[in-house]
């Protein structure tokens, strides 16, 4: 393992004489990999690499949730590669190698003849290989992709599997490959046809648990300092500012409201309010030093426009209908709101992004009010009632403020684009299409 201080590699045996340190320049190791479980195993330059690129080169501020999701993303990332979905020439490799092997065992052993041996290896080795295909394809720390990947591997090998083994035996006249052919193939079509009836009741899970994440990051914290560009947790209780008469008299044509103010908070520290001309608040008034005065100077402006951005959670639902409902918002139908998202719709069949599930997200879904219910369709319904969710700090800043910067620029011109591809027209609010 390098040494994220003077970039000295330090195999086992140096960390150890030197007490967990670098060798070189005695920093302190703040993770010992083999010490660790092999799934959640991680090295120092691992974790300063999952700070750099969430930070852009520390160059953006991002919170701490959203370290947790990409630290636990890239764990899960390296188990999917590790799995022998995503590696079909190793699989057969390995299974080439196997075969070949216990057959010269087995016949130098027992004397079995080849023609006898080969064939119930060979289903052995096939056996095994479906048996894994068809556990990995409802895994719920593998992402959606890799399981879908699982299913259409199943598909294949049953094709080549009747194509190649069937022949194979009317040429060699042997009965048991025929038989086990046609078995092992119609086994693994069955089992893909199961597996892809089950993939909507499988929930993305996380391989490291919150707790765990903590623990690892106060002692990254101990170690190398905290992370320059990790937010805190937001101030909800401020004084009032005294307004600057200069900025009072200015308006913003858009502001985003938010449905949480860490994603609020996020946005501001990152200047998304300078570089895109707009207010940036949360529902709950967060900022609420400035609250007020920034409502005031939004309501001058004949020209706003307002951007829900919520996560994919029965409480996000509700942004949209709180901006319509509340009196303190936009209850004059003339503003345009456009619900950037997330909605269930723009996600649930999204292979790349990560939805886990919880009873009380299922909960709270079946409590929503009748009128969001109803503007659901029954296939989102279904998603939410099942508990699950997505959390914008799922995604990176980056990519955050690129969906964000994306939905502004194709709302500039409503009238041009209502009905388009982009943007379609509910009762009193505009739907971004898609996200991400």
């Amino acid at each position: 393992m390098k040494c994220i201080r003077c970039n000295t590699d330090n195999n086992l045996k140096a960390r150890t004489a030197s007490m967990g340190r670098c060798s070189s320049c005695y920093h302190p190791f703040a993770f010992e990999p083999t010490a660790m479980p092999q799934n959640t195993r991680l090295t120092d330059p691992f974790f300063a690499k999952v700070i750099a690129d969430l930070s852009a080169n520390n160059t953006l501020f991002f919170t701490p949730r959203q370290f947790y999701y990409l630290l636990d993303k890239r764990l899960r990332s390296r188990l999917n590669k590790a799995d022998l979905i995503t590696h079909p020439v190793g699989g057969i490799g390995c299974g080439v190698f196997a075969v070949a092997f216990l057959t010269i065992m087995i016949r130098g052993v027992s004397g079995m003849p080849l023609d006898l041996i080969i064939p119930i290896l060979v289903g052995v080795v096939l056996t095994i290989g479906i048996w894994a295909i068809g556990a990995s394809t409802v895994s719920p720390y593998l992402n959606r992709r890799v399981r879908q990947k699982g299913i259409t591997t199943l598909k294949v090998m049953a094709g080549l599997i009747l194509l190649v083994g069937v022949p194979t035996g009317i040429i060699t006249k042997s009965p048991i490959v025929i038989g086990s052919a046609i078995g092992l193939g119609i086994g693994a079509i069955i089992l893909s046809i199961d597996r892809k009836r089950k993939q909507r009741k499988i929930f993305d899970k996380f391989l490291i648990e919150q707790p765990q994440f903590e623990q690892w990051l106060n002692k990254w914290n101990s170690i190398n300092n905290q992370p320059e560009k990790i937010l805190p947790p937001p101030q909800m209780t401020s004084l009032p500012a005294a307004p600057n008469p200069e900025i009072t008299a200015y308006s913003f044509d858009r502001v985003v409201v938010c449905d949480r103010p860490k994603i609020a908070q996020l946005l501001i520290s990152n200047n998304f309010h300078f570089e895109n001309n707009c207010a940036i608040l949360a529902i709950d008034r967060y900022p609420q030093s400035i609250f007020n005065t920034t409502m005031e100077m939004l309501r001058r402006n004949p020209d706003l426009k307002v951007y829900a951005l919520h996560d994919c959670s029965p409480a996000g639902l509700q942004l949209i209908h709180q901006l319509r409902a509340e009196s303190i918002w936009f209850p004059d139908s003339a503003v345009p709101i456009i619900d950037v998202g997330v909605l269930p719709r723009q996600i649930m069949d999204n292979p790349n992004v990560m939805t886990p599930q919880s009873p009380e997200s299922s909960q709270l879904a079946q409590q929503l009010s009748v009128e969001i219910r109803a503007s659901l369709t029954p296939a989102e319904l279904a998603w939410l009632d099942d508990g699950c969710y997505l959390e914008l700090e799922s995604f990176t800043p980056q990519k955050l403020i690129q969906i964000l910067q994306r939905a502004i620029n194709e709302s500039r011109e409503l009238a041009t684009i209502e009905g388009g591809d982009s943007l379609v027209m509910n009762p009193g609010f505009y739907l971004v299409e898609s996200f991400g």
